[in-house]
């Protein structure tokens, strides 16, 4: 009964999971984003009060990880202080808060049930099987499913490639332990063939070089650490070689490697694509399943073993020197070529193309928004920009026309946003949490405290625990590269696993110990409070301040409702219902100029003209680093004929985005009419009709 219990709790587990990226998709969309992350919120509050009542007592493993990380949420919060976009910075407060209570909660987790490793694992397989392969169907049903992608790169349900490449890359370590177990049955371990078949094609079809190269460290430190490396290189030789036909018919069509590609094209390519599919996932089923049987019946010899051992270290030897002697040899030399890889990754004005061929390339964009977050650092290098305002703070120094919301890499990112105090923050957590997964996986010594009882023995629950581990490590590597971290479907899945490795403490020394942490509670004793009033005490804390923290999160979404409601009875003629509820959005969410240039326009409509303009200054007072509001106010001025005053927010809006075409032919506009030859002209866009941020627009080159 215990194990139909475990399965049900993975998959329940993994489908709660697999929801966050369905709901909050890119995660750019405040409505989704925010309903997310109060799910997390009040969820994850749930599973912490939980531990705090009936989890194991003792020492609290990964405590220091947890302040750090709590730390981060501190200072995201204060950077609203001096934020040059206080309203992105609540909202990625809000993002950064439900993250750390996904990371508690996979503590929790870990404090309630220390054996539930293989209920996490397999949860992550449910999601990652869930994710990816809707991510395939999406190009064997495109009509349905992705009627409107543009690019050669599968990116559905996130609507970015790059999440659905990290997503299998986190895949891959659960996947690998699946089918390389000792434990379990054979039927259940055959399910990883084909799991890492459809990893593999998903994630070479989204052409995402950091996902791929973070699933090639993991399954290094996979190999150099976990002594199955003969039934690890067994599984995957055999589900690479099962995807390879798969991704070589990808590659010779059009529909897979092109953008830009009409449906249509995409149509005549699919159900070949969903046959191709299919077989392979029969044909690896079935190889899974003969190799399982002949594995239980039968071991491999000792002589097989070593065989396979020796090739597989041949084949990790002689790939980096074929590697090394093509370049060596060629017409640029070791040290040209190396200074031309280099030079396309920093170039800001390197092109990478769509298809397949950007895996042989260097080339990125990130080079330009790497740099732009130098900049902002060196003018801000103390406190940074306010959390979440890199889109806004890069105008004053981009060199393209191209819009971004974030920096493409974590580290870039905070170091724009939260200068050297939240880097340092995020250094700290990085290395306590490290020492955690250290202390809980590693040797006889972990750090500066002992492992008790000595040397841990590569029993079943240590190599889950590493799977485990290099899952969370997985999402790390490409989030500091990439802006993944911003996506909650494949960042809830690294940060909760991240949280359980680090709070689960260091796996006993001796086979066959039992102690309180492996102790079975009955259902009843759930639903009693402990005799430790300390206890409920704290749960009761952690509810409250949950609720509390929720009612938070809610207001910028809130906020938004309220202008929505407003424009919605601006079209029904009730401009007094809209003023009331422009006011209201402005009293949810006083950090937003949205609900100022609703009132502003309904008071033009109204007449106040006076008013009006008085309410666009209000919202250029509150936000005088953003262009976009200063380019509002100019508009007005000009309807008002007042040019002198139009250009001085026009000098204003120019200095802070030099590149800004539209202001440039507003600024020519007012620049006459000041010198009397043309008369002013209105603006065609309302105040209302766009909001203070730019729009998260991935280019084919990130």
């Amino acid at each position: 009964m215990r194990r139909y219990a475990s399965s049900a709790a993975s998959v329940g587990l993994g489908a709660a999971l697999a929801t966050v990226a369905f709901v909050a998709k890119g995660g750019s969309d405040l409505a989704t984003a925010t309903w997310v992350e109060l799910a997390l919120v009040i969820g994850g509050a749930l599973v912490v009060a939980a531990a705090v009542l009936h989890g194991r007592a003792g020492t609290l493993d990964g405590g220091f990880a947890l302040l750090a990380f709590v730390a981060l949420a501190g200072v995201t919060a204060l950077s609203v202080l001096w934020s040059v976009a206080p309203d992105l910075s609540w909202n990625e407060a809000n993002r950064t808060l439900a993250y750390l209570v996904v990371f508690a909660a996979g503590m929790g987790l870990a404090r309630i049930a220390p054996d539930g490793w293989a209920v996490l694992l397999r949860a992550v397989l449910v999601a990652v099987t869930a994710l990816v392969g809707y991510a395939l169907l999406s190009r064997v049903f495109p009509e349905s499913l992705a009627p409107d992608e543009l690019y050669a790169r599968i990116s559905q349900p996130y609507g970015y490639w790059n999440a659905v490449g990290i997503t299998a890359a986190i895949g891959i370590p659960p996947a690998v332990w699946l089918g390389a177990r000792r434990s379990g049955h054979a039927p259940a371990n055959a399910l990883a063939y084909p799991l890492l078949g459809m990893l593999v094609v998903a994630l070479f079809l989204t052409y995402s070089r950091g996902a791929l190269i973070a699933a090639v460290i993991a399954l290094i430190l996979w190999f150099a650490f976990v002594p199955l490396r003969v039934r690890s290189v067994i599984v995957l030789a055999v589900s690479i070689a099962g995807a390879a036909p798969v991704i070589l018919w990808a590659l010779s069509r059009d529909a897979f490697t092109k953008d830009l590609v009409s449906i249509s094209v995409r149509e005549q390519a699919a159900p070949q694509f969903g046959y191709l599919l299919l077989a392979m996932v029969i044909g690896l089923l079935a190889a899974g399943l003969a190799i399982g049987f002949r594995v239980g019946r039968q071991a491999p010899s000792f002589e097989s073993r070593r065989r396979v051992g020796v090739a597989a270290v041949t084949f990790t030897c002689v790939i980096p020197l074929v590697a090394f002697g093509s370049v060596a040899f060629s017409h640029r030399g070791l040290a040209g070529t190396i200074s031309d890889k280099v030079h396309q990754l920093t170039n800001e004005t390197s092109k990478t193309s769509g298809g397949p061929q950007r895996l042989t390339e260097t080339s990125s964009s990130r080079g330009r928004y790497w740099r732009n977050a130098g900049h902002v650092f060196a003018d801000h290098p103390a406190l940074g920009t306010g959390a979440g305002t890199f889109g806004v703070a890069r105008l004053r120094y981009r060199k393209d026309q191209l819009v971004a919301r974030h920096a493409h890499g974590f580290f870039a990112q905070t170091m724009s946003d939260m200068g050297s105090l939240g880097l340092a923050v995020v250094l700290i957590f990085t290395a306590a949490w490290i020492a955690a997964v250290f202390r809980t996986v590693g040797g006889r010594m972990a750090f500066w405290r002992p492992r008790p009882g000595g040397r841990a023995p590569w029993d079943a629950e240590r190599v889950g625990l590493v799977a485990l581990a290099l899952s969370a490590l997985v999402f790390g590597i490409h989030s500091a590269i990439d802006w993944t971290w911003f996506v909650p479907g494949c960042a809830v899945l690294g940060i909760f696993a991240a949280g359980f490795v680090a709070g689960r403490g260091p796996v006993p020394a001796l086979a066959g110990v039992t102690s309180q942490e492996s102790r079975v509670t009955s259902p009843r004793a759930w639903l009693q409070l402990p005799k430790d009033h300390t206890r409920v005490g704290v749960a009761l804390a952690v509810i409250v301040a949950a609720l509390l923290s929720a009612w938070a999160v809610w207001q910028p979404e809130r906020s938004d409702s309220e202008v929505h409601d407003a424009l919605t009875l601006v079209t029904q003629g009730n401009f007094k219902g809209a003023m009331k509820k422009a006011d209201n959005a402005h009293s949810l969410n006083p950090l937003s100029p949205k609900p100022l240039l609703v009132k502003s326009a309904l008071q033009d409509s109204a007449g106040d003209k006076k008013g009006a303009l008085a309410t666009l200054q209000s919202a250029v007072i509150h936000q005088p680093s953003n262009p976009q509001l200063w380019q509002r106010l100019a508009d007005y001025e000009l309807s008002l004929h007042q040019p002198a005053a139009a250009l001085q927010a026009l000098d204003a809006a120019l200095y802070l985005d030099p590149l800004d075409q539209t202001t440039r032919d507003k600024y020519l506009i007012a620049s006459a009419a000041a010198r009397g030859k043309t008369p002013a002209k209105r603006a065609a866009t309302p105040p209302a009709a766009s909001s203070a941020g730019g729009a998260q627009s991935p280019s084919p080159g990130e």
